[in-house]
């Protein structure tokens, strides 16, 4: 019986992962370097992470160096697809999807590690071509992809050789229980890839006919379609500016602008994939100054970025992809990570206070987690005024 409820215990474990990100369809994720006065680069990876606020919640992890990994849980990679074995090389601290009273999971959607690497998942659903003949122990499933890069390499060119070594089949992340096909292709999560480190190389990794496809990150990632379709559709939008235009003539008549913005004429507004990456490009390289800003204010100006990207509730519904019901995307969390001085901030919905974890503070012998902060968006100041004295 204790060993049936575990099962089962797993399993709705599982379907939460799986939902988490069949969901998350509206992230955006920027990679960029930065430097101090001193000439030092610190590298960045940020994003938003949105899905349906029924769907499930989030909790931070701690994963050890040493920690024992095992890929394609409860045949998620498809049946009797033996998964990857794999002991951690280093320690890493990211989201990981939650149920209240179910276990800890071991695996990230986004983190960074103990080197200075950082890798995020973003849905791609319909766009993906895993493995469809995995090989048995050397399989992970595309939700283990993350974890499988932030606990096994130091730098995106680590990661490049290995996936041009093959030396994991990726397969489709499914889901049965009693015989039952919960989610197919279709309905199950599909992903591409951001991974940045402390260099700041940076990657976008995605999987055509079971092979890696990597691309050179141009710094913004969103979802669909596929990321060279992105970077070509950047051509369409080559007048976007960040200085005014003071006028325009039409039919030998001047028209003055009425009033500032006039350069950014035409930015799009929608919450579409194209569009937030065109949004997330423009912002990037009018809002991010690559000459001695230094970590800490270009840490800011990128949470002030990703707040453009916040989608309010009931803004975007979409009919359930399972076919029963319609579900809200609203931005449940925003992270960043500074790859120099190996730290991961975030704030969530009902939280905007930013918060820090230093790599190097955590445990290092177990996986430990904390739950994400309750509510705490209004702050009482009413009684924290200072009176003026009358010689003032």
């Amino acid at each position: 019986m204790v060993l049936l409820k575990i099962k089962m215990l797993l399993l709705a474990a599982f379907i939460s992962v799986s939902l988490a990100y069949s969901f998350a369809d509206a992230c955006t994720g920027l990679a960029f370097s930065v430097r101090d006065a001193g000439s030092s680069r610190y590298a960045v990876q940020a994003r938003t992470m949105e899905f349906g606020a029924d769907v499930t919640g989030w909790r931070l992890i701690s994963v050890p160096k040493g920690y024992p990994y095992k890929a394609c849980k409860m045949n998620t990679c498809g049946d009797g697809i033996t998964g990857l074995q794999w002991t951690a090389k280093y320690q890493h601290v990211g989201m990981s999807p939650a149920r209240p009273g179910l276990p800890v999971l071991d695996e990230v959607a986004d983190g960074i590690n103990e080197k200075g690497l950082s890798c995020g998942g973003f849905y791609h659903m319909g766009y993906e071509e895993y493995h469809n003949k995995p090989e048995g122990g050397r399989t992970i499933a595309n939700t283990d992809f993350v974890s499988w890069v932030l606990s096994n390499f130091a730098t995106v060119r680590e990661v490049r050789e290995a996936l041009e070594k093959r030396t994991v089949d990726v397969a489709q992340f499914t889901l049965k229980y009693k015989g039952k096909l919960l989610c197919n292709k279709e309905t199950c999560p599909q992903l591409h890839y951001l991974v940045t480190d402390e260099s700041g190389a940076s990657i976008v990794i995605e999987f055509k006919g079971g092979k890696a496809k990597i691309f050179d990150s141009v710094g913004v990632i969103t979802n669909n379609p596929t990321y060279d379709w992105h970077i070509t559709n950047m051509k369409n939008y080559i007048g976007l500016q960040s200085l005014s235009r003071e006028n325009a003539v039409f039919n030998g008549k001047s028209y003055d602008k009425m009033g500032n913005g006039t350069g950014a004429v035409g930015l799009p507004g929608d919450f579409t994939a194209p569009s937030r990456f065109v949004r997330a490009m423009f912002f990037l390289s009018t809002a991010i100054p690559t000459a001695k800003t230094g970590p800490d204010e270009a840490i800011e100006r990128a949470f002030r970025i990703l707040n453009q990207f916040d989608i309010p509730e009931g803004s975007i519904i979409a009919n359930s992809p399972t076919g029963k019901g319609q579900i809200q995307d609203s931005t449940a969390w925003t992270s960043l990570s500074d790859l120099k001085r190996k730290r991961y901030y975030f704030h969530t919905q009902t939280s905007r206070a930013v918060r820090m974890i230093e790599l190097d503070k955590q445990p290092k012998q177990a996986l430990s987690f904390q739950e994400l902060p309750a509510h705490e968006m209004i702050i009482d100041i009413s009684e924290k005024f200072t009176p003026v004295s009358k010689s003032n």
